[in-house]
């Protein structure tokens, strides 16, 4: 997870923020005593489809291929810390499918929920297998054969059992060699296949937990991928899907001739009609937020769209790159809600990166504070003191702090911060390493976070 994020009290800044997924069928005939008909219908090229699961199955660039649930799965909170995932149980055979109707929009089938995406707005699609909860898109057929394409979803698995197959997304068309496609969990393990031609994953899948998953397939090197959180998990030379149509299904895959269904949430699903390489995937699995500033915005440009909201007025200025925020005494950037999950994990790695240029000296300033009003646990992530010096700080029960140099006036300075379990904190300047800790435990609040950029108030209590 990386972060950069806007600077306090009379500093210019320049931030990001990252967090440490033809075909012709025949549809229908009317025969009169004198003729006969055949109406058919083609496959329409699809570029991108994403589900959000944020309380419902619908496909957000109205694509027309909508989910349909099976099985009536739930939602729960997506790790995000907004909106939803979708909650699935495989003993009630819940799922998500889609058919072919006028557009991409998902269909329900099991009656599923909605919970709390891990974003911190808007919800997950929560599926219990038992109820046979999935969505399905019908109508129209989302054009997967023979042609490069990249499947991702956030997924938190709970209740897996290594002797069955939880479905992630699929398409089947007949069960028969490189007709029939699955994305599933099966032994805890990823798993991407076109029936007898699958790539396993190697990494075992904790309970109770976020993942960003993707599988790829590039048609031009006939390579088949699965992914997990940003990395390759498994890879080999495989033969193209040959689908012509069947219905597409979210949380559900008929690899069996019957569904096996996903247990437990899943979260913005997307379809994109190439193969992302490993920088793309690495970005939409890690990048948690990024605020370029330009024209005073303080939409998140990142892949989850979580906005920041002005408290006092800010103003824009000449940044590092294009435009940035001006922040001096008083107002500051944070949320209406708390959109950082993994902030709350203990020992979870995140990384934090921001332009900053001091224009008044003989003041403390606040970079970057990281709290949470339920809990009391709040650190002053990074910190200028009235001399002008970066100050790093952590938390492992007790204060962990390295410090920076004393940065220049009125120059832009890169400033970077790193947190992993094994590395400890380390502070980067302008690219190099300045300063490090020992390694140390990081003992987090348990609760998603709220970030304030150039202040040190928490203005909303996570329930």
């Amino acid at each position: 997870m990386q972060f950069s994020n806007p600077i306090s009290a009379t500093q210019a800044t320049k931030t990001e923020v990252t967090t440490t997924k033809t075909t012709t069928t025949t549809t229908s005939a009317t025969t009169s005593t004198a003729t006969t008909s055949t109406t058919t219908t083609t496959a329409q090229y699809v570029d991108h489809a994403f589900w959000s699961f944020d309380s419902n199955a619908l496909e957000l660039y109205n694509t027309g291929l909508d989910g349909i649930l099976s099985g009536s799965p739930t939602y729960t909170t997506s790790f995000a810390g907004y909106g939803n995932a979708i909650s699935l149980t495989q003993s009630s055979n819940q799922y998500v499918y889609i058919m072919p109707k006028a557009g991409l929009d998902g269909i329900l089938s099991g009656s599923p929920t909605y919970t709390t995406s891990f974003a911190g707005y808007g919800n997950a699609i929560s599926l219990t297998q038992s109820s046979n909860q999935y969505v399905y898109i019908m109508s129209k057929v989302l054009p997967l054969n023979s042609r490069s394409f990249t499947i991702e979803a956030w997924i938190y698995p709970i209740g897996f059992s290594s002797s069955s197959d939880y479905g992630i997304f699929g398409q089947c068309q007949t069960l028969s060699n490189n007709s029939c496609l699955y994305f599933l969990v099966r032994t805890n393990k990823l798993l991407c296949g076109f029936y007898n031609d699958d790539i396993p994953g190697s990494t075992t899948l904790n309970m109770s937990t976020w993942y960003h998953v993707a599988c790829t397939y590039d048609a031009t090197t006939m390579s088949q991928q699965v992914w997990i959180d940003g990395y390759l998990d498994g890879s080999r030379s495989a033969n193209p899907y040959q689908g012509l149509w069947g219905n597409t299904t979210i949380g559900a895959t008929f690899q069996s001739g019957s569904a096996s269904s996903f247990n437990g949430y899943i979260d913005n699903v997307r379809f994109q009609a190439s193969a992302k390489n490993s920088s793309e995937i690495l970005s939409d699995a890690t990048l948690h937020a990024y605020y370029s500033f330009d024209g005073g915005s303080l939409i998140d440009n990142g892949p989850n769209g979580i906005n920041g909201t002005s408290y006092g007025n800010l103003s824009s200025t000449t940044g590092r790159v294009n435009e940035a925020m001006q922040f001096s005494s008083g107002p500051y950037m944070s949320y209406s809600y708390n959109p950082y999950y993994f902030l709350g994990i203990s020992n979870h790695a995140f990384t934090m990166a921001l332009w900053a240029k001091p224009t008044k000296n003989n003041t403390a300033e606040t970079l970057i504070f990281v709290g949470s009003l339920s809990t009391g646990w709040c650190v002053h992530f990074l910190d200028m003191t009235s001399t002008g010096q970066i100050v790093a700080n952590c938390w492992s029960g007790i204060g962990v702090t390295t410090n920076g140099p004393i940065v220049p006036m009125n120059i832009w300075t890169h400033i970077g911060y790193t947190y992993s379990i094994n590395n400890g904190l380390r502070l980067y300047i302008n690219g190099s390493q300045y300063s490090a800790t020992s390694a140390f435990t990081f003992v987090a609040s348990g609760v998603p976070m709220s970030i304030v950029l150039g202040g040190n108030r928490v203005v909303h209590k996570y329930m």
